[in-house]
């Protein structure tokens, strides 16, 4: 298994003739793409770093295409004409998105046969069920999806912009007000040891070129992510001001070499999954959310639209799926929030994955769970079949 960024560096490549005059034809500006952490990671100048997926969906096609190129050829080292391909989509994707995905997979890799399956049942497959409500917190979206007998159930699925990159934005208003200086590691060339809260002491490495905004948000933003996952932690229930004071603290290392011990904000900043008038805006101000619906009341009102027979089904059977969700203490505090929305004939059953692989690679576990299944063969979209549907095949066969 391959843990490959959605993120790619890109940068333009300037054509010039022999006498170093640029040709000006109006010819598409050839591109330069830097795949995987290792090239992405390394500093240069005039290079955005940007994503081909939009709201989990895919936007970019042309960095998409490279991404498979990279898959095939530098780290799977096959040929598409030789191996079928299941791909993972959300529920919530197009049909122009999903008939795209399927000409190019026929059309320009001749994959004998192609799949499309959701993410959330894929993710429920690799914990051994069928049915339940799958609560996925990923970086853009939280979405609670019913999924009977291997299915999803569509009108039922519930989404909202509220996820992993909402904790980083307030991680990062967080570092802003206590004057916390963020230094990406690619810029540090040795730093020293310093006691607590004291200037931190390091060097900034030589003949370092110009980069972009984006590159350097992008590694700003990890280290937001590293801060989240290993300082930050949920309460089993709504945080109580004079508990919260009391928490212990939690000493987290920045790479420039600055240590904090970081307070009752450990347990404020991921409450606003749970509470949004933890959410706050650049000014401190609490961040409007009158349309927003917080994580338990994603999951309540998927079950809340479920037929009767099947909410019992739903509540019995909710697992928890996602990276934002490794933040400690999420599926307990999950479990309370839900404990008070069931109704008390239904004994509430609450699953999440137990390791941070199983969590993060979910649907990929499923995938392969589900493609090594004999009776899957029967499910395959076909070549033939392609060139009789066209690009409609992903409708009609892919549910």
């Amino acid at each position: 298994m391959f843990d490959i960024p959605s993120h790619v560096g890109v940068r333009e490549v300037i054509q010039s003739t022999a006498d170093n005059t640029v040709l000006s034809d109006n010819n598409k500006a050839r591109k330069e793409y830097f795949i995987d952490t290792n090239k992405l990671g390394v500093p240069r100048p005039d290079t955005d770093v940007v994503s081909f997926l939009k709201d989990g969906m895919i936007e970019d096609w042309e960095i998409f295409e490279e991404m498979v190129d990279y898959v095939t050829n530098k780290c799977l080292m096959c040929d598409p004409k030789e191996h079928p391909l299941l791909f993972s989509e959300p529920p919530w994707n197009s049909r122009e998105k999903r008939e795209k995905l399927m000409e190019i997979a026929f059309e320009k890799y001749e994959f004998p046969a192609v799949y499309l399956m959701k993410n959330a049942v894929l993710s429920l497959f690799a914990s051994g069920r069928s049915s339940g409500l799958v609560i996925d917190c990923g970086a853009t979206h939280t979405s609670a999806v019913p999924i009977h007998d291997g299915y999803v159930i569509s009108n039922n699925v519930v989404t909202q912009q509220i996820g992993g990159n909402t904790i980083v934005d307030q991680c990062r208003l967080c570092m802003d007000k206590q004057e916390i200086e963020l230094v990406p590691g690619y810029k540090i060339a040795s730093k020293q040891e310093v006691t607590e809260n004291k200037k931190p002491v390091w060097k900034l490495k030589s003949n370092l070129p110009t980069v972009t905004k984006s590159f350097d948000d992008y590694f700003v933003r990890k280290i937001l992510e590293d801060f989240a996952h290993s300082t930050l932690q949920l309460c089993d229930t709504p945080i109580d001001v004079d508990f919260v004071d009391k928490l212990p603290a939690a000493s987290y290392g920045f790479p420039c070499g600055f240590r904090k011990d970081f307070l009752s904000e450990r347990a404020k900043i991921p409450e606003s999954l749970f509470d949004l008038k933890y959410l706050h805006t650049a000014d401190n101000k609490p961040a409007p959310s009158s349309t927003l619906m917080n994580v338990s009341d994603i999951a309540a009102a998927a079950c809340g639209m479920c037929e009767n027979d099947i909410r019992t089904q739903m509540y019995s059977n909710v697992f928890v799926s996602g990276g934002t969700s490794l933040i400690m203490g999420f599926p307990e505090r999950l479990n309370h929030d839900l404990a008070l929305r069931c109704p008390p004939v239904i004994k509430l059953r609450v699953a999440w994955a137990q390791t941070m692989a199983e969590c993060r690679f979910g649907a990929w576990i499923g995938g392969s769970i589900v493609a090594c299944q004999p009776v899957f063969y029967q499910y395959w979209v076909s070549k033939a079949e392609y060139k009789e549907l066209g690009r409609s095949a992903a409708e009609k066969r892919c549910t």
